[in-house]
């Protein structure tokens, strides 16, 4: 059984932050070049890595990174909601 006291790998750092809302925004562009039905896994792919993002700004202690994250994670969401679901 893991020890809770200690951290779980190495801390993250602004590196991890920038590579996880990389992946989003990727995710996000593949959304229109995705079949309707790939659409949804690309925005499920989109939000996953934003709240990685999130969790990783919120553990450096960047609060108006944690709230531009999930602002864009709400747009991805609502784009996702009025343009392609449904179909």
């Amino acid at each position: 059984m893991a020890d809770p006291t200690k951290p779980e790998g190495p801390a993250p750092t602004r590196e991890d932050l920038s590579y996880f809302e990389s992946k989003a925004e990727e995710a996000y562009d593949a959304m229109y070049e995705c079949t309707v039905y790939g659409a949804k896994d690309c925005r499920d792919d989109a939000l996953i890595a934003l709240g990685r993002a999130i969790a990783i700004a919120e553990k450096l202690g960047l609060p108006e990174e944690v709230e531009r994250l999930r602002k864009r994670r709400a747009h991805i969401d609502g784009i996702y909601q009025s343009q392609f679901r449904g179909y």
